[in-house]
This record gives C-alpha cells, sequence and structure tokens, in this order.
C-alpha cells in the first residue's frame, strides 16, 4: 500500500498490474479466489489509487481455464500474460495514449486472513487442481437466491 502523499505526488500516474479481472477479487490471493467463487479470471493493469485495486482500469485481458490444472499452472500463467499485456503496450501507457475506464459492477475485496478458513482444501498446496476449488467459497447474502 502507497502512501497518499506518494499517491499525489505522481498525480494519478502510478499503474498497478494486477493478476484478477477486476473488479472482481482485489486484494489478495487473487487467483485463489477466481475459483473459489467462481468469477470472471484474467489480468488488469489500472491505476493505482488510494483504494486498494480500486482504480481506473487501462487494459485487462480475460482468461479461461482447464479444470484440470493446478494452482500453480494458473498462476504462473496469469503472470505471463500480466507482463505480456504490460511489455506490448508500455509505449502506449507511457505517451498516455489509453484511454481508461471507471471499474463496473460490484466485485470482491479479499485480505490475507480470509483464506485461513479455506486452507484446508489445498491439499497439495499451490499443485491442487483448481477442480478441487470451484465454488466452494462463502456466498454473499446477494448471491444467494431465495426459494420459496
Amino acid at each position: 500500500i502507497i502512501n497518499k502523499d506518494i499517491i499525489n505526488y505522481f498525480k494519478n500516474n502510478i499503474i498497478n498490474l494486477h493478476i484478477s479481472l477486476l473488479p472482481y477479487n482485489r486484494g489478495a490471493d487473487p487467483n485463489i479466489w477466481s475459483f473459489l467463487e467462481n468469477t470472471p479470471k484474467g489480468v488488469t493493469i489500472h491505476q493505482l489509487t488510494y483504494g486498494l485495486d480500486e482504480g481506473d482500469i487501462i487494459l485487462q485481458k480475460e482468461l479461461f481455464f482447464n479444470n484440470d490444472m493446478t494452482l500453480k499452472n494458473t498462476y504462473d500463467i496469469l503472470i505471463r500474460e500480466i507482463y505480456s499485456l504490460f511489455n506490448d503496450n508500455i509505449q502506449d501507457i507511457l505517451a498516455n495514449n489509453i484511454s481508461t475506464s471507471k471499474q463496473s459492477g460490484i466485485g470482491s475485496f479479499h485480505y490475507k486472513k480470509d483464506l485461513l478458513i479455506y486452507k484446508y482444501l489445498l491439499t497439495n498446496e499451490y499443485d491442487t487442481p483448481i477442480k478441487n476449488l470451484i465454488n466452494k467459497g462463502i456466498k454473499t447474502k446477494e448471491q444467494f437466491k431465495i426459494i420459496t
């Protein structure tokens, strides 16, 4: 987390490379949460603001994974894709030639401690197949359907 004085000094010219498709999975462990809550997966380059992973989107790329992959496989792909997206667009980013967009939708946010109750699902740590995690996260009230 960067001090507000530094953010103000650079006048919204600090970017962050985040391995989620914002606004989903802001904060800690975005890769794991994308499977626990079955949210869209991808990478985002966004402006850094006071709020954690809340800045305007510069670039995004949605990704899809085979359920037989492991967390490590998907993490490695996300890292490769975010670096590629950055490297392919660095000149336009530096020249401010890319229009930003506001994050839309509710999305999600997680602290590091939020994952503690799900550690038991990581049977092989980061070599755990992602199919073992899909939809295992606790849903919010808004995500439950009311059955009458």
